[in-house]
């Protein structure tokens, strides 16, 4: 059993090399969130998926499914300009801001359960705040697999404190905190139960109020 890795210094409670002006690009409430300590969890978050995005190098193409508008993977294409980044998402509106912002990252409309129209192959795959909202998370990852990426990032909210946050701020109370777009909840433990019969897990690791993965498919 992989062990849950703590923080490595530097990449928790410090000044994050994610600005304002940054979340100020964005359409998504929970980014243009002016809440402070909001901003810090985030950054907090970000940080944490850069740390896992260079313990999986060599990486030189990148798909994220369930992108957005681009707040991960437009970070992460900014900072690293000699990677090639595609995206995936259902929303249309989400795709056309990101290309507004974006334009370097290839997008595409569609679902995590039918990727057969991409073209790999992909050195990493990041899933973000995704499965949590897929009734058979499972198909998801499968269609991950076929393109045989040398490595697996995965982000999911890490149950109970993310609900316990959403409690502690008022919200989601008549559901006992759970996001209602939320058909998963996820502790380590669980988590590892999902993934371990098709990845070698690499790295588990928490960013209140988030759990990450690293992985390699086996």
């Amino acid at each position: 059993m992989v062990p849950i890795a703590p923080a490595p210094a530097g990449a928790s409670g410090g000044e994050s090399v994610v600005p304002d002006s940054y979340f100020d690009r964005f359409s998504t409430p929970k980014y243009r969130s002016r809440n402070p300590l909001q901003r810090v969890l985030i950054r907090r978050f970000v940080d944490r998926v850069h740390d896992l995005f260079h313990q999986a190098e060599p990486v030189k193409s990148v798909l994220e499914v369930g992108v957005g508008e681009g707040f991960l993977s437009g970070y992460l294409s900014e900072i690293m300009p000699d990677i090639r980044f595609t995206g995936v998402d259902l929303d249309p509106d989400d795709l056309r801001l990101l290309q507004d912002k974006f334009s370097r990252i290839e997008a595409h409309q569609g679902s995590a359960y039918d990727l057969s129209f991409l073209s790999g192959p992909f050195d990493l795959v990041i899933c973000a705040e995704i499965l949590e909202h897929l009734e058979t998370p499972e198909r998801a990852l499968d269609e991950v697999l076929q393109f045989a990426p040398a490595h697996v990032l995965l982000t999911v909210p890490h149950e109970p404190w993310f609900r316990l946050s959403n409690l502690l701020r008022g919200k989601n109370i008549s559901r006992l905190g759970n996001d209602i777009e939320h058909v998963n909840q996820w502790g380590p433990r669980s988590f590892r139960k999902l993934l371990e019969s098709r990845f070698d897990i690499r790295q588990m690791t928490t960013s209140y109020p988030w759990l990450l993965t690293l992985l390699a498919p086996k």
